[in-house]
């Protein structure tokens, strides 16, 4: 009831013998609730159990709130609770209308792992809302849980949302056996059917992909199996995010501006040195491109502020022949990739001389730029 009241609150020791009583009291004004319908806040619950008589409770429940919006592994089920006011001033004593409860991706907002529930209910002046879930397979992420009402044309009335982040690394496996046991269907690789078409979707994903999933890229490449080539791309792309679809459109974006920045006659831009790069650490803070210099092969220098987990790194990529537009990569700092101690000298292979062209020697202040752009990217 709106009002005055005075909140109260008791500390003793449980583990002490010192019996010792600490007691704290603050004002409290419950405000009247705004005419027409609304939602309370949603309180997450560790659990929600029938109350017995001489415990007080919420329509009958006892609901024993979650201390904390931070889910690990351990947690295998999220409860939360809510209740709607004023159903019947907006819709009508008894009339009914729809509420849905479901738990959402933060970053979409698109119901996450199908966790998602309704109930049609008759207008009354309150009505509990109790939801509970099994959150045993919902992968790390950010995510609200929420609650609607909607009318009976299906029109959004109010809702009412609570934040919290899980901490759920899932692995879905590779092997054939755990794949076959996957159901497809409902996931948004079911939507190609082209097995040119996927086996060349799965091919992009390779420059990103770990040796295992090199080797499995490579025998759909071959045998082109539609259904293991669906179950693959599901499982790459859930084992990266939370929203496996999402991951896979961004993905597919950036695969196409390599294609456009990095193709050439020969190869596709992914399929590129420096489209790999580029898929792999994203857009160079710098790139210095020489492409034109008397003393050197053609060559380029990208440095990233942070390539992976590593912190100011180089590559060099490099044309070794003029005939051949797709440039190379002659040497990298980061650990897996090429490196090459040599690389300045390779790149000053057009020393060698050729008719009616004036060499320049390694060491001179025209070779020397390279180092200097290579140390001092800009």
């Amino acid at each position: 009831m709106p009002g005055e009241y005075q909140l109260q609150v008791e500390v003793r020791d449980m583990n002490s013998t010192d019996t010792t009583v600490t007691r704290h009291q603050a004002p409290i004004a419950i405000g009247a609730r705004p005419s027409g319908l609304s939602i309370s806040n949603l309180l997450l619950a560790e659990r929600i159990e029938p109350a017995s008589k001489d415990q007080a409770s919420k329509f009958g429940y006892q609901v024993v709130p979650l201390l904390s919006d931070y889910l690990p592994r351990t947690v295998n089920r999220l409860a939360f609770y809510a209740e709607v006011y004023g159903a019947d001033e907006r819709f009508g004593a008894d009339s009914l209308y729809l509420i849905t409860w479901q738990i959402e991706a933060a970053e979409k907002r698109v119901v996450a792992n199908g966790l998602k529930q309704a109930a049609r209910a008759k207008a009354r002046s309150a009505e509990p809302v109790l939801a509970d879930f099994d959150i045993t397979k919902l992968g790390s992420g950010n995510y609200f849980a929420s609650i609607e009402v909607r009318d009976r044309r299906g029109e959004l009335i109010d809702r009412r949302e609570a934040f919290f982040q899980r901490n759920n690394p899932i692995s879905f496996s590779y092997d054939l056996q755990s794949q076959a046991n996957f159901d497809v269907a409902p996931t948004f690789t079911a939507a190609y059917s082209d097995r040119d078409s996927l086996a060349t979707m799965i091919h992009t994903m390779r420059p990103i992909a770990d040796p295992l999933e090199r080797k499995i890229i490579d025998d759909r490449w071959k045998d082109r199996d539609l259904d293991l080539m669906r179950r693959f791309m599901f499982s790459f792309w859930a084992n990266r995010s939370t929203d496996p679809e999402q991951a896979w459109n961004a993905y597919r974006m950036e695969v196409l501006k390599a294609n456009k920045l990095f193709g050439c006659r020969t190869q596709k831009g992914y399929e590129t040195d420096r489209g790999q790069v580029y898929l792999k650490y994203g857009v160079p803070n710098t790139m210095m491109d020489r492409f034109n210099e008397m003393g050197t092969l053609p060559y380029t220098i990208w440095h990233y502020y942070r390539a992976g987990k590593y912190t100011n790194r180089r590559f060099v990529f490099y044309q070794p022949s003029i005939g051949d537009a797709c440039l190379q990569l002659l040497h990298s700092e980061v650990p897996g990739e090429i490196q090459n101690p040599q690389w300045s000298n390779i790149l000053h292979q057009r020393n060698v001389a050729l008719p009616g062209v004036q060499t320049q020697p390694v060491g001179t202040m025209e070779s020397e730029r390279v180092n200097e752009f290579f140390n001092d990217p800009r």
